[in-house]
């Protein structure tokens, strides 16, 4: 594909902004894209459209059906096998658009990869790049918290910076569960902030995760975790075997979870059946966790070395971490995407 534009400009790159305010505030997930091509890569990043006849690079989010036009280098990246997953009426199938080339480096699982190459199945690796924190970033861990639970966006009442589930969840009702914490993917902008929320879910000792980031973090820094689906029957411990070919269908689980795990190499994979309207016994789901919560590390191989930007990774400045180099800290997660 044509360059990305010499190391010394900005690299061109389309990830889901936070809301400018007010609030101002970022999914942490999507916000982890620009992060993380920055740590990889050691280049600073502009913010461009999905859709844009220019070239432009995209990595972490399920958002590989929002490319179009131009050329894309993929990294890492998911896709929706629908073509407008949002839509309040009926969905279209996902197929590459015209006039777009997508140069796939690097998927987060064969399902994304079959998607984006109608049907092909690429030689190359898979991974979400959120994997590659602890690579940057390895505070030593003290968890305060028995289990922690990461709600997805779709779950939350509001955009507040603590988990307040929507009304009528009866599976998150604590009612008094020792060790249980509610987690929210929703921040501030700024690195500060990303880092506390990386830091909440190192503070527990178990995940459960409807959000694709609080499963894909826990795996990578050795947490045990599972997905929650919220399919009807009595809940309880759910296995199934992964298909390595990609076609991402597990009953009951959200398509992007298969993607991931299948990526990593895993055969199988576990959840937590749990119906929305009924409540949850939490000491059971803290036992099957610690039975059957893969607890990695998993570690998405060859993604780092496929970044289309190049492997130049950052290192922390004196007395500081990773989150304080003037590549992080400077981020604008909020920017507006360049026409």
């Amino acid at each position: 594909m044509q360059s990305l534009s010499g190391r010394e400009a900005p690299l061109r790159l389309a990830w889901v902004a936070g809301n400018a305010g007010p609030p101002a505030y970022v999914n942490v997930g999507d916000a982890l894209s620009p992060v993380m091509v920055s740590l990889v890569s050691g280049r600073a990043v502009e913010r461009v459209p999905f859709v844009s006849e220019g070239a432009r690079m995209v990595a972490i989010g399920t958002v590989g059906q929002s490319v179009r036009g131009g050329q894309a280098a993929i990294w890492g990246t998911g896709c929706s096998p629908w073509a407008n997953p949002l839509a309040a009426g009926a969905k279209r199938p996902y197929t590459p658009p015209e006039n777009t080339a997508l140069h796939l480096h690097a998927t987060r699982g064969p399902y994304s990869a079959r998607l984006l190459s109608e049907g092909g199945a690429p030689a190359i690796p898979f991974g979400d790049p959120a994997m590659l924190l602890p690579r940057f970033y390895a505070p030593m861990r003290r968890p305060r918290h028995a289990l922690g639970v990461v709600l997805h966006l779709s779950e939350l009442a509001d955009r507040a910076f603590n988990a307040h589930p929507k009304p009528g969840l009866a599976r998150y009702r604590l009612g008094g569960a020792p060790g249980v914490r509610l987690i929210t993917m929703v921040a501030p902008p700024g690195s500060a902030a990303i880092r506390a929320k990386i830091d909440e879910l190192l503070d527990c000792e178990r995940i459960v995760s409807t959000s694709l980031h609080g499963i894909a973090i826990a795996l990578a820094y050795s947490i045990p975790c599972l997905y929650l689906s919220a399919a009807r029957g009595a809940p309880g411990l759910m296995h199934a075997p992964l298909d390595p070919a990609g076609t991402g269908d597990v009953p009951g689980v959200n398509a992007r979870f298969p993607d991931l795990y299948a990526g990593l190499g895993q055969r199988e994979m576990a959840w937590w059946r749990q119906p929305k309207d009924r409540e949850t016994d939490w000491q059971a789901l803290i036992d099957a966790v610690d039975r059957a919560g893969a607890n990695g590390p998993l570690v998405p191989e060859g993604l780092a070395e496929a970044c289309p930007a190049g492997l130049a990774p950052l290192s922390p400045p004196a007395g500081g971490t990773v989150w304080d180099h003037p590549l992080i800290s400077s981020l604008d997660q909020c920017a507006a995407a360049a026409a």
